[in-house]
């Protein structure tokens, strides 16, 4: 039984005049610990007052790194060449953030009315998206018209 069917039967076990609040409370708890651990924080379980200051540290940080990549992406879009791209390769760093997965990516890249080259691209991927990323996938990019090996998919 998955966690959101331990919910649901913990509300319907309740009744409809003296409802269960340890169990749904319990059941809440659940569910906050599974995705604190399934993002990689507390060490999967529950947040307290002895552990609160280290995860939220360990949050933020991700926040800021979060930031900074999407930042980042932003700008390339915003003043990139437009171009396309395909995936040769995708290996797992073994890094989180967030709970999401960073892969190393080797990107055949080919702008218009030049020849196809190679960038090597450490890229988030959220782990449904994961086989939009597989090797011999086609996307649209943009590229950095500073640096060609800074490049951002844009499909």
């Amino acid at each position: 039984m998955g966690l959101f069917d331990r919910a649901k039967k913990a509300a319907d076990s309740a009744g409809a005049g003296a409802q269960d609040w340890a169990a749904q409370a319990a059941a809440a708890q659940e569910l906050a610990s599974q995705a604190l651990k399934d993002a990689g924080y507390a060490q999967g379980g529950a947040v307290t007052m002895a552990n609160a200051g280290s995860v939220s540290a360990d949050m933020y940080a991700d926040r800021e790194v979060l930031t900074a990549y999407g930042q980042e992406l932003n700008r390339i879009i915003a003043v990139g060449a437009k171009g396309t791209s395909v995936i040769r390769s995708a290996v797992d760093t073994g890094e989180r953030v967030s709970g999401n997965p960073w892969y190393q990516l080797q990107v055949e890249v080919t702008l218009p009315g030049a020849a196809p080259y190679l960038v090597s691209k450490r890229e988030m991927v959220a782990p449904q998206f994961l086989a939009n990323y597989a090797e011999g996938s086609s996307h649209e990019v943009a590229v950095d018209p500073a640096d060609p090996q800074k490049i951002a998919f844009t499909s």
